[in-house]
């Protein structure tokens, strides 16, 4: 517990001196600061790493004040809030680590949104009542508000920190109602006793609230619409913080959500898979099609989290029938894609930090050859995009692997609605898969290998030759590979965080050394070590018999001239981009992209290419574009601006400034409370 509090203490401290780096008007005493504050963070991190592998063996540890409602219990370690910290901070530390070198770090008061970000998440996991976990998920929220809004005046900005502030307050908003509805009946604010005495009803009711506040956190759709552009908004150093850290204090709130209150009402569950299926679904569409590398990576955070809380459903589902052993597959599946999205995530923000420093833009189409221009980046930007997108030698297919088995279990389920659901979600989820795979090719092919450009100055390549950049970048791929090559430790420690909730079942996931199973044993197997020697080992025999059936003729490469639209009017050169590339997905996705295409007249300003038709001054030519929208902002949020507005205009009315006009107003509220309690006191 010294150590949690202490690396608390080092989080305040690295916020108040990032907050002064500010003041100084000399330019050296505000990179002298920063760069304090950066290090202390570090060293926060680190000891948070410390506690969390120490608390993992099951002795949990709680500090407070006793016999006072709000800080009893103040702080609570257990083996699930241990298992989360070294998730959360597992991946914070290589992200902060590159940060340092980045020149945005060294801005003013950076570093402290990101010490704050850093402190609210450590006590939102090591919140050990209501008070301490609504205190640190408000907290959350104005760190958000604060990172994400930091270059405010540039466009789309201030609109991003605001949405992120709003979303957050309806969060905080639910989680709030649902504490204080449990608060009526069990009278303590300790959540391990918080629900006791609770009516079902009012159980359920809360299960709904906690579910949504969380929910909005992780971005599930409906409520996902401040998730992309808060992402693409915050600084390049920050977004691996907020995507790959912060945000697992949602799944977190979920999974501790299950433990507190047990098995939710049947119609919940069935909600959570499907929407959670039609989430990463709708996620990952527009990834697939998206032309900027900010938004690309955020709206896949929009995918994650749907195909997390799919495992999280199956979990509910398990919880509702009473099989511990399917409650443990789809938790151990949900945690370990949350263990494969933080590496991944992490990394591809990391690595679009170094490329977005080095191009300074993150328009897909500008940029190309990442690879040769920035090779530690690209690395990280190649290994994070395959992680995501579940290819074999990566944290990520394991993972999806595990969430798909436990969704094939649902022939275990006697319920139609509950088998049903869990059909529905596996289709979209291997749908869903499939998709990725497109999205992150695209990514890969045009960025990191894409035609060669013009070298960069060595000015521009400074981020990408720091070594603190580079020390994290191979820290995230060691992660995102290395989980794969040792998973059977990684479902073991994943196994030994869920113990209290699963009975100790998830340990069953791990037969042998090397061998993985979906808890249920006999039913299928996978062994992602053994796919580390296998797979190299067959691309090294193919690689052997092409060489000597072929000999020198190997390595010849014939060159010829790329293919071009020889059709009238279309202008050369066009199909090698990435709107090119993600064209075919925006038709085959139309009915969720809402796709509309123009074809339009244009008239060409200069000649043509060499080799090209003559076309001067004012030649026509033809130009052709598309539009996607989110389907859930345009038929969800669109309609409700109106009625907002006009509420937002009746409560101004209401502010008139008039004394006995407030009186009268909290006299209304006392009546409208002692009615309320009164009605709750008979009852």
């Amino acid at each position: 517990m010294t150590l949690v509090l202490t690396a608390a203490g080092l989080f305040a401290l690295a916020a108040v001196v990032g907050w002064f780096a500010g003041v100084p008007r000399r330019r050296l005493g505000t990179r002298i600061l920063g760069q304090a504050s950066w290090v202390l963070s570090i060293a926060g991190i680190l000891l948070v790493l410390i506690a969390g592998s120490r608390l993992l063996d099951g002795r949990a540890v709680t500090s407070g004040v006793a016999g006072d409602a709000f800080t009893e219990s103040a702080v609570h370690v257990d083996r699930l809030s241990a298992l989360f910290l070294l998730i959360a901070f597992g991946v914070a530390l290589p992200a902060v680590i590159s940060a340092t070198a980045s020149r945005a770090a060294h801005r003013a008061r950076l570093s402290a949104g990101v010490a704050v970000v850093l402190l609210a998440t450590l006590v939102v996991i090591t919140g050990g009542n209501l008070f301490t976990l609504l205190l640190g998920w408000e907290g959350l929220g104005f760190a958000f508000y604060l990172v994400v809004g930091y270059d405010r005046r540039r466009p789309g900005r201030a609109r991003a920190a605001v949405l992120a502030a709003a979303f957050s307050s309806f969060s905080g908003a639910a989680v709030l109602l649902a504490g204080s509805l449990l608060y009526a009946y069990s009278h303590t604010l300790d959540l391990t006793g918080i629900a006791d005495g609770a009516p079902r009803l009012v159980r359920d009711t809360a299960y709904v609230l906690f579910i949504l506040g969380f929910a909005i956190k992780v971005g599930l759709m409906p409520v996902h619409l401040w998730l992309p552009p808060s992402y693409a908004a915050a600084p390049g150093p920050a977004r691996a913080i907020l995507a790959g850290s912060a945000v697992n204090v949602g799944f977190y709130g979920l999974w501790r959500t299950l433990h507190i209150l047990g098995a939710p009402p049947a119609w919940l569950a069935c909600v959570v898979l499907i929407v959670a299926g039609l989430t990463a679904l709708l996620g990952i569409s527009h990834a697939a099609v998206h032309a900027d590398l900010a938004y690309l990576i955020s709206w896949s955070s929009v995918e994650n989290a749907g195909v997390i809380l799919t495992g999280y459903g199956v979990a509910l589902v398990g919880a509702i029938t009473g099989q511990h052993a399917f409650l443990a597959a789809g938790l151990l599946a949900a945690t370990a894609q949350v263990i494969a999205h933080a590496l991944g995530k992490s990394l591809l923000f990391v690595a679009a930090a170094g490329i977005e420093d080095a191009y300074e833009t993150t328009d897909l189409d500008r940029l190309r050859a990442t690879a040769h221009n920035l090779p530690f980046s690209a690395t990280g930007l190649v290994i994070g995009a395959l992680t995501l997108a579940g290819i074999p030698l990566t944290a990520g297919f394991a993972s999806e692997w595990l969430t798909l088995e436990a969704l094939m279990q649902q022939f275990r389920i006697q319920s139609l609605p509950l088998d049903l659901s869990l059909a529905v979600a596996g289709v979209l989820v291997a749908l869903t898969v499939g998709v990725a795979s497109v999205a992150f090719v695209r990514l890969i092919a045009l960025t990191a290998f894409g035609r060669r450009s013009t070298p960069l100055r060595p000015e521009r390549r400074r981020y990408e030759r720091a070594w603190t950049h580079r020390l994290g970048i191979v820290l995230l791929v060691i992660g995102c590979l290395g989980t794969a090559a040792f998973a059977p430790l990684e479902l073991r420690t994943i196994a030994a965080g869920l113990t209290q909730i699963t009975d100790g079942t998830a340990s069953t996931a791990v037969t042998g050394r090397w061998i993985l199973q979906p808890v249920y044993s006999g039913f299928s197997a996978l062994s992602p070590s053994w796919l580390w020697i296998v797979i190299p080992g067959y691309v090294l025999l193919i690689a052997l018999l092409s060489w000597a059936i072929s000999g020198r003729r190997l390595l010849r490469v014939r060159r010829v001239p790329p293919w071009t639209s020889a059709s009238p009017g279309v202008a050369h050169g066009r199909g090698y981009t990435s709107f090119a590339f993600a064209n075919p997905m925006r038709k085959v996705l139309a009915a969720i992209l809402l796709t509309r295409g123009e074809l339009r007249r244009e008239e060409a300003q200069t000649g043509g290419r060499v080799g090209d038709e003559d076309r001067g001054p004012g030649a026509v030519q033809l130009g052709y574009t598309v539009d996607v929208v989110d389907i859930i902002e345009r038929y969800l949020y669109r309609p409700l601006i109106p009625a907002a507005r006009r509420i937002v205009h009746a409560a101004q009315r209401l502010q008139s400034g008039r004394l006995d006009a407030y009186m009268a107003y909290m006299l209304i509220a006392v009546l409208a409370i002692l009615a309320v309690v009164t009605g709750i006191a008979q009852s």
